[in-house]
Protein backbone atom coordinates (compact mmCIF):
# COMPACT_ATOMS: atom_id res chain seq x y z
CA UNK A 1 0.00 0.00 0.00
CA UNK A 2 1.46 3.33 -1.08
CA UNK A 3 4.30 1.87 -3.18
CA UNK A 4 2.77 1.06 -6.59
CA UNK A 5 6.15 0.34 -8.16
CA UNK A 6 7.51 -1.52 -5.13
CA UNK A 7 10.17 -0.59 -2.59
CA UNK A 8 13.18 -2.47 -1.29
CA UNK A 9 13.42 -3.51 2.34
CA UNK A 10 16.45 -1.30 2.85
CA UNK A 11 14.65 1.79 1.51
CA UNK A 12 11.57 1.10 3.63
CA UNK A 13 13.65 0.75 6.80
CA UNK A 14 15.62 3.91 6.00
CA UNK A 15 12.47 5.96 5.55
CA UNK A 16 11.09 4.65 8.82
CA UNK A 17 14.34 5.47 10.60
CA UNK A 18 14.36 9.04 9.31
CA UNK A 19 10.76 9.51 10.45
CA UNK A 20 11.56 8.10 13.90
CA UNK A 21 14.55 10.45 14.20
CA UNK A 22 12.21 13.40 13.74
CA UNK A 23 10.47 12.34 16.96
CA UNK A 24 13.71 12.04 18.92
CA UNK A 25 14.24 8.29 18.76
CA UNK A 26 17.78 7.19 19.67
CA UNK A 27 19.34 4.40 17.62
CA UNK A 28 22.24 2.19 18.66
CA UNK A 29 23.34 0.54 15.43
CA UNK A 30 24.81 -1.83 14.63
CA UNK A 31 24.70 -3.61 17.99
CA UNK A 32 23.74 -7.17 18.86
CA UNK A 33 22.13 -7.97 22.20
CA UNK A 34 23.77 -11.05 23.71
CA UNK A 35 21.53 -11.38 26.76
CA UNK A 36 18.64 -9.81 28.64
CA UNK A 37 18.39 -10.00 32.42
CA UNK A 38 15.78 -8.84 34.91
CA UNK A 39 17.06 -7.00 37.98
CA UNK A 40 15.70 -7.26 41.52
CA UNK A 41 13.79 -3.97 41.10
CA UNK A 42 11.95 -5.30 38.04
CA UNK A 43 13.97 -3.34 35.48
CA UNK A 44 15.76 -5.01 32.58
CA UNK A 45 19.41 -4.97 31.62
CA UNK A 46 20.40 -5.67 28.02
CA UNK A 47 24.02 -6.61 27.41
CA UNK A 48 25.46 -5.84 23.98
CA UNK A 49 28.05 -7.94 22.19
CA UNK A 50 30.67 -5.24 22.90
CA UNK A 51 30.07 -5.54 26.66
CA UNK A 52 28.07 -2.33 27.10
CA UNK A 53 24.77 -2.51 28.98
CA UNK A 54 21.50 -0.59 28.79
CA UNK A 55 18.81 -0.39 31.47
CA UNK A 56 15.11 -0.23 30.62
CA UNK A 57 11.78 -0.34 32.41
CA UNK A 58 10.19 -2.24 29.53
CA UNK A 59 11.31 -4.12 26.41
CA UNK A 60 9.60 -4.60 23.05
CA UNK A 61 10.97 -7.58 21.13
CA UNK A 62 10.70 -7.11 17.36
CA UNK A 63 13.66 -9.19 16.22
CA UNK A 64 11.73 -11.02 13.50
CA UNK A 65 12.94 -14.25 11.98
CA UNK A 66 15.90 -15.47 10.01
CA UNK A 67 15.06 -17.27 6.79
CA UNK A 68 16.49 -20.76 6.79
CA UNK A 69 19.32 -21.10 4.28
CA UNK A 70 20.24 -24.17 2.33
CA UNK A 71 23.68 -25.79 2.74
CA UNK A 72 24.70 -25.15 -0.87
CA UNK A 73 28.01 -23.71 -2.04
CA UNK A 74 27.84 -20.12 -3.37
CA UNK A 75 24.38 -19.56 -1.86
CA UNK A 76 25.37 -16.29 -0.17
CA UNK A 77 27.12 -15.16 -3.34
CA UNK A 78 23.90 -15.31 -5.35
CA UNK A 79 21.54 -13.91 -2.72
CA UNK A 80 19.81 -10.97 -4.37
CA UNK A 81 21.09 -11.93 -7.84
CA UNK A 82 19.31 -15.24 -8.24
CA UNK A 83 18.54 -16.53 -4.75
CA UNK A 84 15.41 -15.01 -3.18
CA UNK A 85 13.40 -15.58 -0.01
CA UNK A 86 10.20 -13.83 -1.11
CA UNK A 87 8.22 -13.73 -4.34
CA UNK A 88 7.03 -10.16 -4.94
CA UNK A 89 6.15 -8.17 -8.03
CA UNK A 90 9.78 -7.09 -8.40
CA UNK A 91 11.05 -10.67 -8.62
CA UNK A 92 8.15 -11.67 -10.87
CA UNK A 93 9.12 -9.02 -13.42
CA UNK A 94 12.74 -10.19 -13.31
CA UNK A 95 11.63 -13.77 -14.01
CA UNK A 96 9.39 -12.98 -16.96
CA UNK A 97 9.54 -15.66 -19.69
CA UNK A 98 12.23 -17.67 -17.86
CA UNK A 99 12.30 -20.91 -15.89
CA UNK A 100 12.41 -20.54 -12.12
CA UNK A 101 12.76 -22.95 -9.23
CA UNK A 102 10.82 -22.83 -5.96
CA UNK A 103 12.18 -24.93 -3.09
CA UNK A 104 9.80 -26.00 -0.34
CA UNK A 105 6.67 -28.00 0.38
CA UNK A 106 4.62 -25.61 2.51
CA UNK A 107 1.90 -23.12 1.71
CA UNK A 108 4.39 -20.29 1.22
CA UNK A 109 6.19 -22.31 -1.46
CA UNK A 110 2.92 -23.20 -3.16
CA UNK A 111 1.68 -19.62 -3.15
CA UNK A 112 5.01 -18.43 -4.56
CA UNK A 113 4.83 -21.00 -7.36
CA UNK A 114 1.28 -19.96 -8.28
CA UNK A 115 2.21 -16.28 -8.26
CA UNK A 116 5.37 -16.72 -10.34
CA UNK A 117 3.60 -18.92 -12.90
CA UNK A 118 1.76 -15.82 -14.12
CA UNK A 119 4.94 -14.33 -15.55
CA UNK A 120 7.58 -17.08 -15.69
CA UNK A 121 7.70 -19.45 -18.67
CA UNK A 122 7.81 -22.41 -16.30
CA UNK A 123 7.99 -22.99 -12.54
CA UNK A 124 9.68 -26.07 -11.12
CA UNK A 125 8.67 -26.82 -7.50
CA UNK A 126 11.25 -28.94 -5.66
CA UNK A 127 9.88 -30.94 -2.72
CA UNK A 128 12.13 -33.12 -0.55
CA UNK A 129 9.31 -35.42 0.51
CA UNK A 130 7.13 -37.66 -1.61
CA UNK A 131 3.85 -35.83 -0.98
CA UNK A 132 2.38 -32.40 -0.19
CA UNK A 133 -0.53 -33.78 1.80
CA UNK A 134 0.94 -33.13 5.24
CA UNK A 135 2.53 -29.74 4.57
CA UNK A 136 0.27 -27.86 2.14
CA UNK A 137 -3.42 -27.03 1.96
CA UNK A 138 -5.23 -29.47 -0.31
CA UNK A 139 -6.85 -26.74 -2.40
CA UNK A 140 -3.43 -25.21 -3.10
CA UNK A 141 -1.72 -28.48 -3.97
CA UNK A 142 -4.62 -29.31 -6.32
CA UNK A 143 -4.17 -26.00 -8.13
CA UNK A 144 -0.45 -26.61 -8.50
CA UNK A 145 -0.97 -30.07 -9.94
CA UNK A 146 -3.52 -28.76 -12.43
CA UNK A 147 -1.41 -25.84 -13.67
CA UNK A 148 0.48 -26.75 -16.88
CA UNK A 149 3.06 -24.03 -16.16
CA UNK A 150 4.12 -25.76 -12.93
CA UNK A 151 6.01 -29.02 -12.48
CA UNK A 152 6.26 -30.62 -9.04
CA UNK A 153 9.36 -32.76 -8.50
CA UNK A 154 9.18 -34.92 -5.38
CA UNK A 155 12.21 -36.31 -3.60
CA UNK A 156 14.33 -33.61 -5.17
CA UNK A 157 16.65 -30.95 -3.77
CA UNK A 158 19.19 -28.46 -5.10
CA UNK A 159 22.88 -29.30 -4.69
CA UNK A 160 24.73 -26.76 -6.84
CA UNK A 161 24.54 -23.21 -8.15
CA UNK A 162 26.25 -21.96 -11.30
CA UNK A 163 26.85 -18.59 -12.93
CA UNK A 164 29.03 -15.50 -13.04
CA UNK A 165 27.68 -12.31 -11.51
CA UNK A 166 24.14 -13.71 -11.71
CA UNK A 167 22.65 -17.16 -11.28
CA UNK A 168 22.49 -19.07 -14.56
CA UNK A 169 21.84 -22.74 -13.69
CA UNK A 170 21.08 -25.07 -10.79
CA UNK A 171 22.06 -28.68 -10.24
CA UNK A 172 19.25 -30.73 -8.69
CA UNK A 173 19.38 -34.26 -7.29
CA UNK A 174 16.86 -37.08 -6.89
CA UNK A 175 16.98 -40.87 -6.82
CA UNK A 176 17.81 -40.91 -10.52
CA UNK A 177 20.96 -38.83 -10.03
CA UNK A 178 22.01 -35.24 -10.73
CA UNK A 179 21.03 -32.98 -13.58
CA UNK A 180 21.55 -29.29 -14.27
CA UNK A 181 18.70 -27.01 -15.36
CA UNK A 182 19.01 -23.47 -16.66
CA UNK A 183 17.41 -20.97 -14.28
CA UNK A 184 17.96 -17.34 -13.36
CA UNK A 185 16.10 -17.50 -10.05
CA UNK A 186 15.62 -19.85 -7.11
CA UNK A 187 13.05 -19.06 -4.44
CA UNK A 188 13.92 -20.68 -1.11
CA UNK A 189 10.74 -21.27 0.91
CA UNK A 190 11.84 -23.68 3.63
CA UNK A 191 10.66 -21.75 6.66
CA UNK A 192 12.24 -19.36 9.11
CA UNK A 193 13.66 -19.49 12.62
CA UNK A 194 12.89 -16.75 15.18
CA UNK A 195 15.73 -14.74 16.67
CA UNK A 196 14.98 -15.59 20.30
CA UNK A 197 18.03 -17.41 21.62
CA UNK A 198 18.86 -14.47 23.87
CA UNK A 199 15.35 -14.50 25.39
CA UNK A 200 14.94 -18.14 26.39
CA UNK A 201 15.77 -17.52 30.03
CA UNK A 202 13.09 -14.85 30.56
CA UNK A 203 9.99 -15.54 28.46
CA UNK A 204 8.02 -18.59 27.42
CA UNK A 205 8.55 -19.81 23.85
CA UNK A 206 6.63 -22.32 21.76
CA UNK A 207 8.18 -25.53 20.44
CA UNK A 208 9.57 -23.65 17.42
CA UNK A 209 11.16 -20.86 19.44
CA UNK A 210 8.52 -18.16 18.79
CA UNK A 211 7.54 -15.92 21.72
CA UNK A 212 4.23 -16.81 23.37
CA UNK A 213 2.01 -13.81 24.08
CA UNK A 214 -1.49 -13.06 25.34
CA UNK A 215 -3.57 -15.90 26.75
CA UNK A 216 -0.98 -18.51 25.78
CA UNK A 217 1.52 -16.68 28.00
CA UNK A 218 -0.96 -16.03 30.82
CA UNK A 219 -1.06 -12.30 29.99
CA UNK A 220 -3.92 -9.87 29.38
CA UNK A 221 -2.43 -7.93 26.49
CA UNK A 222 -2.22 -9.83 23.17
CA UNK A 223 1.41 -8.68 22.89
CA UNK A 224 2.52 -9.24 26.50
CA UNK A 225 4.83 -12.16 27.23
CA UNK A 226 5.03 -14.40 30.30
CA UNK A 227 7.42 -11.85 31.85
CA UNK A 228 5.71 -8.59 32.88
CA UNK A 229 7.27 -5.66 31.05
CA UNK A 230 8.45 -7.61 28.01
CA UNK A 231 6.31 -7.46 24.87
CA UNK A 232 6.70 -9.11 21.46
CA UNK A 233 5.42 -7.93 18.09
CA UNK A 234 5.81 -8.95 14.47
CA UNK A 235 7.15 -12.19 13.04
CA UNK A 236 8.90 -13.22 16.26
CA UNK A 237 5.54 -13.53 18.05
CA UNK A 238 3.86 -16.95 18.00
CA UNK A 239 0.66 -16.90 15.99
CA UNK A 240 1.34 -13.58 14.30
CA UNK A 241 0.50 -12.88 10.67
CA UNK A 242 3.85 -12.87 8.89
CA UNK A 243 3.33 -9.66 6.94
CA UNK A 244 5.02 -6.24 7.15
CA UNK A 245 1.74 -4.32 7.50
CA UNK A 246 0.65 -6.51 10.41
CA UNK A 247 4.01 -6.11 12.17
CA UNK A 248 3.90 -2.33 11.83
CA UNK A 249 0.38 -2.28 13.25
CA UNK A 250 1.35 -4.42 16.22
CA UNK A 251 4.36 -2.21 16.88
CA UNK A 252 2.22 0.93 17.02
CA UNK A 253 -0.46 -0.62 19.23
CA UNK A 254 1.90 -2.17 21.78
CA UNK A 255 3.30 1.21 22.84
CA UNK A 256 0.13 1.95 24.83
CA UNK A 257 0.76 -1.28 26.77
CA UNK A 258 4.35 -0.23 27.40
CA UNK A 259 3.32 3.12 28.85
CA UNK A 260 0.70 1.48 31.08
CA UNK A 261 3.40 -0.79 32.45
CA UNK A 262 5.87 2.03 32.98
CA UNK A 263 3.26 4.23 34.69
CA UNK A 264 2.38 1.31 36.95
CA UNK A 265 6.01 1.24 38.08
CA UNK A 266 5.87 4.97 38.83
CA UNK A 267 8.66 5.75 36.37
CA UNK A 268 6.72 7.76 33.79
Amino acid sequence: MGFPTGISGADLVWRGEVQAMKFGTRFVMPRRIESLDQLDNGAFCATFANGRRVLAASVVVATGVQYRRLPIARLAEFEGTGIYYAATENEARFCRDTEVLVIGGGNSAGQAAMFLSRTARHVRLLVRGDTLASSMSSYLSSRLEADPAITIEYGTHAVGLHGGDNLEAVTIRNEDGDRTVASCAVFVMVGAAPNTGWLAELVALDDKGFVLTGEEAGALSPFATSCAGIYAVGDVRAGSVKRVASSVGEGSVVISNVWEHVRGLGRA
